[in-house]
């Protein structure tokens, strides 16, 4: 099974207009296109029904997805121009209750809200929500006390908890997302099954493998390193190679972050790069198992959803 353990739906107003004028500025910096030539880019991997992914899922031969909202509405620049955070879970449920034989998908809530436990419970219990996502980046840190509630209540419920970590694009506060931060998590609640989104990205993804390299009950999820895979590929192979030997490939995830991403690598390019990695691996000495790819491409996502 291939599933991708870290994807979204989108439009204007998912995640809002401030993520896709950071998105736009960085990606103006990054790749020298015009701001005019990116924005119109946006259109082709805008979608909210789900039926983008489905098809792109197919190509890759991806059987299943985990799809989430996310909450930064609590940033100032996000109070406009953004779904309201409950219709955004609806969203998602409905698009799942039309694919359920593909699509799961997380709760993601700000644990400074003040009904974040009952939004949480309510996303689990009555949408048929798998799991929760905690981004950081809104501006708190995850090992902040105000956030145990929620840990406590996805305990309870059976569910695993993601969080955000690596980098983010401005108006986003990356300092909060520094997998060390988790740490504090991993250890007051070692029967949470966690999951470092990202696993920390090329800022810290020695922190994350540090941080897992300790906690059993801690994941790596590798989804948005497809830039380093394009551009840095005998990096990207030897970062993975490390990652398999420090933690386990029992604990790695494979996902795509899709639909960001996809205007640099295609979902199937991505699952390729796993299944298939190109010969600059073997010529640096690095190759994976065949057991090893199947966990991380699926088996593990699986098994941590209880699918």
């Amino acid at each position: 099974m291939i599933f991708d353990i870290h994807a979204h739906l989108m439009g204007p107003e998912v995640p809002g207009k401030a993520f896709w004028d950071g998105f736009t500025r960085l990606a103006v910096a990054q790749s020298g296109r015009s701001e005019e030539r990116v924005r119109q880019r946006l259109n082709d991997i805008w979608d909210l029904t789900g039926e983008r992914l489905l098809r792109d899922m197919d190509e890759a031969g991806v059987e299943r997805a985990m799809i989430m909202p996310v909450d930064w509405g609590l940033v100032p620049a996000f109070r406009s121009h953004t779904m309201d955070l409950w219709e955004q879970h609806l969203l998602h449920a409905n698009v799942v209750k039309k694919h359920p034989d593909r699509l799961v998908a997380f709760a993601c809530v700000d644990p400074r809200r003040p009904n974040a436990v009952a939004m949480v419970e309510r996303a689990v219990q009555d949408l048929g929500m798998v799991g929760l996502k905690v981004h950081p980046a809104a501006g708190f840190f995850p090992n902040d006390s105000l956030a145990y509630p929620l840990y406590r209540k996805a305990q309870e419920l059976g569910i695993p908890v993601m969080f955000h970590t690596g980098q983010e694009p401005k108006p986003l506060y990356s300092r909060h997302c520094q997998p060390v931060y988790v740490d504090d998590v991993a250890a007051d609640f070692p029967d949470l099954t966690i999951i470092l989104a990202h696993a920390g990205l090329s800022a810290w993804w020695q922190e994350a493998a540090g941080v897992a390299s300790v906690a059993p009950n801690v994941h790596l999820d590798i989804s948005g390193w497809q830039p380093v895979a394009r551009h840095r590929p005998a990096e990207f192979y030897a970062t993975l190679r490390t990652l398999i030997d420090t933690v386990g490939a029992r604990r790695i995830l494979w996902g795509s972050d899709y639909p960001a991403l996809r205007l640099l690598m295609s979902e199937a390019a991505w699952v390729k790069a796993i299944t298939d990695p190109p010969p600059i691996a073997r010529e640096k000495g690095i190759s994976f198992t065949p057991e090893e790819v199947a966990a991380i491409m699926g088996d593990n996502a699986a098994r941590l959803l209880k699918l």
